[in-house]
């Protein structure tokens, strides 16, 4: 077998294969696969320049009735020569990237670029256009044997290397939201794609190894999360058409919003909260749940299940895999009717996947013991911001200093994170710069909690009662009883602020009097006190 370079025009290539010259063998050839939008796009390939790969032809000579032949047959390259073959033929237009934008799937670079073929078959485009096509050289491999079975091992040696599968395509797509998948799922052999450790330490996944599966994972998980993001109760398919159109969605990812920063968050606590731990292999539907039924933890909540995560997920996986020993039987158990059979069939639908999540959830909520809920008001408001300034007497619970109102932040005593309340007994008043954080908020907290103790025990509340007279009763500090007259009252009136009459409500801290709305907020605080006027 001899093997030689050569180049051939387009328009030769055409002529060929119009005379008959340049064939398919079909004992060995796949037919025509390639869909009409394969074909656009190669011929875009064509126009725009880019180099296409060898195409291997057997060149056969041969003497029929004393007189010589020549023919070509198509060992590699079938799908292309008929591509140019039938724009040639005016079979069909050309992609718009714009105008076309939902066939075509252009990346956004080209958007900017012109595209005068765009929407064109071939006899629209101007000569030039033409002549430009028809005198494209491709790089041909010409092979000679007498031998066709030689010719046959070639091909077979030729379709023996593994395509590109569908996450290994992805990889190479153009866009912000391929780097971030990449950076996730990881590419070892590309130093800045290592990878998180939620999917090789959690997982005992292999991103230099398995052909793209991790990264697949990672963005079926970011597809469900940022799903779920904008509505709660919507599940997508995560199969690969929608992973395409979802790569196509995002080419311009934004790597910096909140939301992508919650899912990074969230896989770091999974990794340091399961990483390195001994139990069986965790697989794809594991990280879903986890990575959603966090999100769905993350804010509402306090920590405390973080220390029971671990041993909640092992117990639902082993019912799990106790379950699966009753799929057979008259009444499996519930975890594999509502689970384990959704792991087994249309797996990347999102039918399967809410179905298998409620569960998941139902489950898992039990199994992680009493959740505390944090209180649902997370800012102080202006009032009680400037009640806690004036109480506080402007100066920071951290560093002693005085504060500027401007400069001033209202810090929760017991962490919100942790279950405290949003309350004025709660807070304090610090500087920016002094907010306690992380450790130190805790370490804070430890210290500062005796003092606030000891101080609501010595103040006693006000309690303001309404009679069904036009008086309100006062119960004072040392457990007299004082009655005040209310203006413009009627009998079955609850005493209002500016009812009360002969009594003024004084700041402790500044010797001055209240506002109408500061009395109304703070009557039942422990830090607040009267006097007779």
């Amino acid at each position: 077998m001899k093997m030689a370079r050569d180049e051939f025009k387009v328009a030769d290539l055409l002529d060929l294969r119009r005379n008959e010259m340049l064939r398919a063998n079909p004992e060995y050839q796949r037919g025509e696969v390639w869909s009409g939008t394969q074909q656009k796009k190669l011929i875009d390939s064509v126009m725009r320049g880019y180099p296409l790969p060898l195409i291997y032809l057997h060149h056969i000579q041969k003497t029929v009735a004393g007189m010589q032949r020549e023919d070509f047959e198509i060992i590699d390259g079938q799908q292309r020569i008929n591509a140019l073959y039938y724009f040639a033929e005016g079979a069909y237009k050309l992609l718009d990237p714009i105008l076309d934008d939902r066939e075509a799937r252009f990346p956004n670079f080209l958007k900017t670029q012109p595209c005068p073929w765009g929407q064109k078959d071939f006899q629209q485009l101007p000569a030039d256009m033409q002549n430009r096509f028809l005198s494209t050289s491709l790089a041909v491999v010409k092979i000679t044997t007498d031998d066709e079975n030689e010719a046959r091992d070639l091909f077979i040696r030729l379709q023996a290397g593994l395509a590109l599968n569908a996450q290994e395509t992805r990889d190479a797509w153009p866009g912000q939201i391929t780097d971030f998948v990449l950076r996730v799922g990881g590419k070892p052999k590309v130093a800045r794609y290592p990878g998180h450790g939620f999917f090789q330490r959690v997982l005992g996944m292999k991103p230099g190894q398995d052909r793209g599966n991790t990264r697949k994972l990672a963005a079926q998980l970011l597809m469900l999360f940022l799903s779920r993001r904008n509505n709660a109760n919507q599940y997508v398919d995560i199969n690969r058409n929608a992973i395409d159109d979802f790569y196509y969605r995002n080419l311009d990812f934004d790597t910096e919003n909140q939301d992508v920063k919650r899912f990074l968050a969230i896989l770091d606590k999974l990794e340091q909260l399961l990483g390195g731990q001994k139990r069986p292999r965790l697989v794809g539907h594991d990280a879903i749940h986890m990575v959603l039924l966090l999100d769905s933890l993350w804010d509402n909540y306090t920590r405390s299940w973080e220390s029971t995560l671990p041993g909640a997920l092992d117990s639902f996986r082993h019912d799990l895999v106790l379950a699966k020993g009753t799929r057979y039987e008259l009444q499996p158990s519930e975890y594999w009717t509502r689970y384990g059979q959704w792991t087994t069939t249309r797996t990347d639908n999102s039918d399967s996947i809410a179905r298998r999540h409620a569960f998941y959830v139902e489950k898992m909520l039990a199994l992680l013991g009493p959740l505390q809920k944090k209180d649902p008001k997370r800012l102080f408001g202006d009032l009680e911001r400037e009640l806690i300034y004036y109480r506080d007497k402007k100066l920071c619970a951290v560093c002693k200093a005085d504060v500027v109102w401007n400069e001033s932040e209202i810090h929760h005593v017991e962490g919100h994170a942790e279950g405290g309340p949003t309350t004025v007994d709660n807070g304090v008043l610090v500087h920016i710069a002094c907010h306690p954080k992380g450790f130190a908020a805790t370490a804070f907290s430890a210290q500062f909690r005796p003092k606030a103790t000891e101080q609501a025990t010595v103040d006693t509340v006000i309690r303001v009662k309404a009679n069904r007279t036009r008086f309100a009763t006062l119960t004072a500090p040392d457990g007299t009883v004082h009655q005040a007259p209310m203006k413009n009252a009627t009998q079955n009136d609850v005493p209002a602020m500016e009812h009360l009459t002969g009594l003024v409500f004084i700041n402790p801290n500044t010797g001055t009097g209240l506002s109408t709305l500061a009395k109304q907020k703070l009557l039942d605080a422990a830090d607040w006190k009267y006097t007779l006027a």
